[in-house]
């Protein structure tokens, strides 16, 4: 253990009181390749979620629900252009992180959930802040900076518009007081996301992590 709750190996606050941890679930968490990514998005549903960079996704919520304090509340949303959480009819609400159906249950929906669409951040964080009380701490595993329409600016226009919005969403999160960590799986051609991730961890006192292909 490092110093406090954080993890020495990774940097992230696993702890807390109330933990939410926000999943991308939008098309781009299939692949790290642009082109993968639309190959992808036309295949049968059983390849989509047997895609590498799913599976790493899965591995990654299965690692944190496995660090979250016994003692603890939880809740899990997924997130594309809309949140959603992962234990049916539990959406504001707190799980006892004790609850080992309760987890067993996020991780079976993650397992059967298709990756798609786009993603929104914004509402991904409206979801966070509807909560009562709020979260303690937010874990974000996320790949990008897409927002969820196509603009007319192309898609330079499209991560200046994704960057911004990271920014945002890391003054709103510590103006709550919220701290939030990241868990970057990145996409290429997306330069601008690990600084933009990076500041949005920074302004709210959380960690940023880009793991290896192989963790957990």
């Amino acid at each position: 253990m490092g110093s406090g709750d954080r993890q020495y190996l990774t940097g992230l606050k696993v702890g807390g009181e109330r933990i939410l941890i926000l999943v991308d679930v939008s098309a781009s968490m299939m692949d790290d390749s642009v082109v993968n990514v639309i190959r992808l998005r036309n295949m049968p549903e059983s390849r989509r979620t047997s895609a590498a960079k799913w599976r790493r996704t899965v591995a990654t919520v299965d690692w944190l629900t496995s660090q979250l304090p016994a003692k603890a509340k939880f809740q899990a949303y997924a997130f594309n252009t809309q949140p959603r959480a992962l234990v049916a009819g539990s959406e504001g609400k707190w799980l006892d992180a004790g609850d080992a159906n309760a987890l067993s249950e996020t991780l079976r929906e993650l397992r059967r959930t298709v990756p798609g669409e786009g993603t929104s951040l914004e509402n991904a964080f409206k979801a966070a802040l509807a909560l009562s009380p709020k979260p303690d701490n937010i874990i974000l595993v996320t790949d990008g900076l897409r927002p969820r329409a196509i603009a007319a600016g192309g898609p330079q226009d499209h991560r200046r518009r994704g960057t911004s919005q990271a920014v945002r969403e890391g003054d709103r999160q510590a103006a709550a007081g919220v701290p939030v960590n990241v868990i970057l799986l990145p996409m290429e051609g997306d330069p601008l996301a690990p600084g933009a991730f990076w500041t949005l961890a920074r302004r709210t006192n959380g960690a940023l992590l880009s793991p290896a292909r192989d963790w957990p």
